[in-house]
């Protein structure tokens, strides 16, 4: 099954990314400090990167993936920052100055152009060659450096337990289909190992420590 360069099929994609928007913003009525605390998968990152690789995985062509990831990711903000401002008429936690915070969906929106034009490279893994074995193991080493980072934080603050489960478990489902399909399996090794070491010292450990 591949989504198509049509109408439809990019109707669909739009659909999926406002359905995605709607369940992480409904994520946030979970509490926020508790072992599992299901919120997190709105505020980090292994649930974007999981849905995305999906997407990419599944585009015919680049052009095809470059206008998927980039509805997908837009759809998905204004469908999260739009049920914010409505559930913020009901609910103190989500109210903000406007209906809309604009600044954020702007940011977020440019973001997902950035996203879709590295997602437009991202599809000649399906050239199966040394290349491609690099590229399949990207957004694995971004799933193993989240995955690491969120279980050193469990393991000192006793929560996250949640999203160390998703990204564990989404590690490995996608770590041994990509696995599967890279050309050179000694080059997708190397790289997940390298790729998600810088990742975890560069981003993650520092990020976490923010929270």
């Amino acid at each position: 099954m591949r989504f198509k360069e049509s109408l439809k099929s990019y109707t669909l994609v739009i659909i999926l990314g406002l359905f995605a928007g709607l369940i992480t913003r409904l994520s946030d009525l979970f509490p926020y400090n508790t072992l599992w605390s299901l919120s997190s998968i709105a505020t980090l990152f292994g649930f974007w990167m999981v849905t995305t690789t999906l997407i990419v995985y599944f585009s015919c062509s680049n052009k095809n993936l470059a206008i998927n990831v980039f509805l997908y990711l837009v759809s998905m903000n204004f469908s999260f920052y739009f049920f914010e401002g409505v559930f913020g008429l009901f609910n103190q936690q989500f109210r903000d100055v406007n209906f809309i915070n604009w600044h954020l969906l702007n940011t977020y929106n440019s973001i997902a152009l950035a996203c879709a034009l590295i997602s437009f490279v991202l599809y000649y893994w399906n050239k199966q060659n040394k290349i491609s074995s690099f590229l399949y193991a990207l957004p694995i080493s971004g799933l193993l450096a989240e995955t690491v980072g969120v279980s050193v934080y469990l393991y000192n603050h006793h929560t996250y337990l949640g999203q160390v489960v998703f990204d564990l478990i989404s590690f490995i489902i996608l770590g041994c289909l990509f696995y599967k399909k890279a050309n050179n399996k000694f080059i997708y090794i190397i790289t997940v190992m390298i790729v998600s070491s810088i990742g975890y010292f560069l981003f993650y450990n520092p990020f976490l420590t923010l929270y």
